[in-house]
């Protein structure tokens, strides 16, 4: 007999339960009675209680036909939800794609048999006689259910009542004014599931809270059922191979060796663009692969999924599972079976795909590992570099780290190895770095492209070569403003101006996402007299279709909304149907395009303006990743960085591929103000409709929560206020590990009991975002 804390569906707390037979393991789902109803749970821990002060009910059945998890996998889960301080239902929503949750067949039914004497308004008669609408079926129909003999006495006794359609209904009223029940009681029972709605129908057809009434009225019941799945079957026959070993130089050969025999855990390959980082990726999997053991590999952007996906099949063939956002629910769990019964082991994918359940796994590869995107910007705000560290822990896998422009935090653990550094100081092939030009915009006349970037883009041209231009910004404009009263459109539920879109010609908040029809005038005066300030990709693009008649692709968030279309704008690009690509910051990374030989960076300012601690990090790695998409292939590349501050130590870093002069000036600066790696942080953001109380409850908040252990920064707002109607403030903390680590335990402490008054509070533990 053991007693075990469950994860009930449906709820944000464990539970404790009993195992009377020892059958049950961690990681099971199951089935068990929840105030009065049955739930499917998860298996979560074994209690270490033996007694209780309250009932403990038993655990009443395995789902035989649901995927299981290990007892690794869920400490991985309780990790997640400790680390980050959120609920464990949103990890486990997280985690687990949607199709593999446990399913219920949810159907209103009725609780009486007449309703002629209730008082009710029109709306509840009308769901009533809806139900009682669905209870007659066709006499063929029952002659299925009892004899013709049968049938016929029943309805001369007017228990069954058939109308002029030959439609047959049971008579409820005359079935419960009468003695003998039971030679009846199959018809009645018949007759009775008839009257039972799926909800999605109700609901649909009537409003909610007139059905909540007939609810409250105990006259309509909302049962909920498990709804248990055929077992998962591999139908498919997959083509599984390895292909022939590519051929490795000396670096990359010592690099893979180094890490195949060392007894760490955590690597971080430090290699130049283009250095052949993905080919010892590559051999690493393989080379696991041989000993029948699995790998997965993350990058941060779905746009880099179709070239590794080219790449991955044609080197493993139907072992790789590909997994990220873009692909169907059905495809997820399709994949997931595959991943989970080990039919495949190689997992292929972006952020969440870390929590791929993979069999026997040896490495964790995270390509690109300086990017954002891999840390999350909703609950569970999880970083899937560190939930990669984790997962390596408890599985006893190791975690290789890879890029060209290391986060700062990891190469300081690189430097003072807590992780295994490998450097790789040239390219691929010996392929030469492209030539880096900055150029002062404030001496040119064009503001959107510089004489030397258009010389360059046409030499490239006559060349029969490709061109990709950056600008980190989407849409045409960021701003439009009457010249002649002087109105800005701006956002009514956001602190925002409207973007404007030529494309669609649409004004749109890039935060609540409202868009309204732009007429090419003044909202307020109506002058066509306009200016459109903040120049966007859409702006770009138009500008260079004026220089050069060829075609161009533009690639950012606005376009890619359309499935597979990254996957069609790489391949197309890469057969070069296009000459020209123009992008935000999804194409600067990982893509390997061989008729590439100049890059444009245009405002290379944007983000080394933000008030951000790592807003010059995220610039030098963002111009140096698009910077080496250009001469990858013996090609000679070049390099245009258009800027309004060439003089900023960060463009001669960029210009001198100097990564370790750029981490030398920022550890120092980082060190001085005491930001990661020499602390942790916590970002606790507020948000409300009503300013007055989101004041007094982030006050109030400051005031409790206010220890000298640790550095609390005063509540500030956030840089864009208002977002959807709501007001936003933060109080950011930062201190030494060891005291943020117990700090978070006192900020749980005092959110049990803390009156939030309708103010939403998020805890980000370790930010990226700031804003």
């Amino acid at each position: 007999m053991r007693y075990y804390k469950l994860f009930v569906d449906g709820t944000n707390s464990f539970f404790t339960y009993l195992d009377k037979d020892d059958k049950f393991n961690i990681g099971d789902r199951v089935v068990v009675n929840f105030r009065n109803q049955e739930k499917g749970a998860f298996v979560i821990q074994k209690e270490q209680e033996q007694k209780f002060d309250f009932k403990v009910l038993e655990i009443k059945r395995k789902l035989e036909n649901e995927l299981s998890f290990s007892e690794n996998y869920i400490e991985l889960l309780i990790w997640i939800s400790n680390y980050y301080m959120c609920n464990f239902s949103q990890v486990i929503s997280t985690a687990i794609p949607k199709e593999l949750k446990i399913h219920y067949n949810e159907t209103y039914s009725l609780l009486v048999s007449s309703y002629k004497n209730l008082d009710l308004s029109n709306e509840e008669k009308e769901i009533l006689d809806y139900f009682y609408s669905k209870e007659s079926v066709n006499k063929e129909t029952l002659r299925k259910k009892i004899d013709l003999e049968t049938l016929k006495k029943y309805i001369k006794e007017e228990l069954l009542i058939i109308d002029k359609n030959k439609k047959v209904s049971f008579n409820f009223e005359k079935y419960f004014s009468m003695e003998k029940k039971k030679v009846l009681e199959n018809i009645y029972k018949y007759f009775l599931s008839k009257k039972k709605i799926p909800k999605k129908t109700l609901e649909e057809k009537f409003e909610k809270k007139t059905i909540n009434k007939l609810i409250n009225k105990k006259i309509l019941f909302l049962e909920k059922n498990i709804y248990e799945k055929d077992n998962y079957k591999i139908t498919e026959d997959l083509n599984k191979k390895i292909s022939t070993d590519i051929v490795l130089n000396k670096e990359q050969e010592k690099i893979v060796k180094n890490i195949e025999i060392s007894f760490n855990k955590y690597f971080l390959i430090k290699g130049v663009t283009g250095s052949g980082k993905t080919e010892i990726y590559i051999r690493l999997i393989k080379n696991a692969l041989i000993k029948n053991k699995g790998s997965i590999f993350l990058v941060p952007e779905i746009s880099l999924t179709p070239q590794m996906k080219n790449r991955f099949r044609k080197e493993f063939g139907d072992e790789v599972a590909v997994l990220h956002s873009n692909i169907s629910d059905s495809e997820k769990k399709k994949e997931w079976i595959y991943i989970e019964k080990g039919y495949k082991k190689i997992v292929l994918g972006a952020r969440s795909a870390i929590f791929a359940p993979v069999k026997n796994l040896e490495y964790i590869i995270v390509d690109e590992e300086h990017e954002n995107t891999y840390k999350q910007d909703t609950n569970p705000r999880y970083n899937a570099k560190y939930v990669a560290i984790k997962k390596a822990m408890l599985e006893n896998s190791k975690v290789v780290f890879g890029s060209a422009t290391p986060d700062i935090e990891s190469y300081f653990l690189g430097k003072n190895k807590k992780f295994q550094l490998e450097i790789l100081n040239k390219r691929f092939n010996d392929s030469n770095l492209p030539e880096v030009e900055i150029v002062d915009m404030k001496a040119e006349e064009n503001n959107f492209f510089s004489k030397k970037l258009l010389q360059n883009i046409r030499e490239t041209l006559l060349r029969k070569e490709q061109v990709i231009i950056l600008l980190n910004r989407k849409g045409y404009s960021t701003m439009i403003q009457c010249k002649d009263c002087g109105h800005i459109e701006e956002c009514d539920h956001c602190s925002i101006k409207l973007s404007y879109y030529e494309s669609n010609q649409k004004l749109k908040c890039n935060y609540c996402g409202k868009e309204i029809r732009f007429t090419g005038k003044c909202s307020k005066c109506g002058s066509h007299n306009l200016y459109y300030g903040g120049k966007g990709t859409e702006q770009i693009e138009e500008k260079l279709k004026e220089y050069f008649d060829v075609p161009i692709i533009r690639v950012d968030s606005e376009t890619t909304k359309e499935k597979n279309f990254y996957e069609k704008a790489y391949f197309d690009f890469l057969n070069k149907k296009y000459d020209i690509m123009i992008g935000t910051q999804m194409i600067a990374k990982g893509l390997h395009f061989p008729d590439v030989t100049l890059v444009g960076v245009i405002n290379a300012d944007l983000i080394l303006n933000f008030p951000d601690f790592r807003a010059s990090e995220k610039t030098f790695q963002l111009i140096t990743q698009v910077a080496g998409r250009a001469g990858r292939e013996n090609k000679k590349g070049k390099v245009i960085i258009q800027t309004y501050q060439p003089e900023n130590y960060i463009m001669e870093n960029i210009k001198n591929s100097d990564y370790d002069s750029f981490y030398k000036k920022e550890i120092e600066m980082r060190e001085l103000l005491e930001y990661p790696p020499f602390s942790k942080t916590i970002n606790i953001g507020f948000s409300s409709t009503d300013e007055k109380i989101l004041e007094e409850v982030i006050n109030s908040f400051y005031k409790l929560i206010k220890r000298d252990y640790v550095e609390i920064f005063p509540p500030n707002k956030s840089l864009v206020y208002k977002v959807k109607d709501r007001y936003r403030k933060n109080i950011f903390i930062k201190g030494k590990k060891e005291k943020i680590n117990y700090f978070k335990k006192e900020i749980s402490r005092i959110l049990e009991n803390f009156d939030k008054k309708n103010c939403r509070i998020v805890i980000d533990v370790d930010p990226i975002n700031l804003i």
